[in-house]
């Protein structure tokens, strides 16, 4: 039997978590044109809807976190947009977390029995929250990681509450600073710039990419060292 049949619902499940959150991204590419001049310019409380709007597009699994990021950079500026995007952001954690419980049932845990390195590992996030909030941290850092797959896969392996939320408000900070300055700097260019402003903005885009695959080589070392497996007693 393939891993695949074993997981059986979820693994439907977390294949969706990965996918849908790249469509519906190319999406708001899209629209973002209709939606810029309404959001820059209507009332406050337009501001709060789109954090709402993120809360379920990205819980729901059909956001990417990082293209809402680089959105409200550019739209709001980088302090504005950074503070509005990470309260969505956790929000959408939230909802993610609990609706992954309810959905996965237990396909997750009967394929890892299965597996005893797996199982290890899954009986050291279930019953040592600061483990289990380190592992959040590691794998919410990393760009390389969907954040809907992180949702899925902690929740249905029955990480508490406490240790995935902590873990997810430390680890989403230095991806989403990044991209969200990112998305003011293009806010701020200017097509008839001068030599020096492209160049400017040329270096702040080849660091942030450089930056990405530099913070997603290194967790993911660290998530594989933390993956090491040890003997149960």
């Amino acid at each position: 039997m393939s891993a695949w049949k074993q997981l059986g619902p979820f693994g439907v499940l977390l294949g969706a978590s990965a996918v849908l959150p790249l469509l519906g991204s190319a999406l708001l590419l899209l629209v973002v044109p209709q939606m810029e001049p309404l959001m820059r310019d209507g009332p406050g409380w337009i501001a709060l809807l789109a954090v709402m709007g993120v809360a379920l597009l990205c819980g729901f699994a059909l956001l990417n976190t990082q293209a809402a990021a680089l959105f409200f950079g550019y739209l709001y500026g980088f302090w504005a947009g950074l503070g509005l995007i990470f309260a969505g952001i956790v929000l959408a954690a939230w909802l993610g977390y609990f609706l992954a419980r309810r959905l996965s049932g237990r396909g997750l845990e009967q394929a890892i029995q299965t597996r005893p390195k797996l199982a290890a590992v899954h009986a050291l996030l279930a019953a040592d929250p600061r483990g289990a909030m380190t592992t959040t941290a590691l794998l919410r850092i990393s760009p390389l990681v969907p954040f809907a797959s992180v949702n899925v896969l902690l929740a249905a392996a029955r990480v508490r509450f406490g240790a995935f939320f902590l873990g997810t408000c430390m680890g989403v900070i230095p991806r989403t600073v990044l991209v969200a300055l990112t998305g003011a700097e293009l806010a701020s260019f200017d097509a008839e710039a001068s030599i020096d402003q492209r160049w400017r903005l040329g270096l702040i885009l080849v660091s942030s990419v450089l930056l990405f695959l530099w913070i997603g080589w290194i967790t993911r070392r660290a998530i594989r060292r933390r993956m090491v497996w040890q003997p149960t007693e």
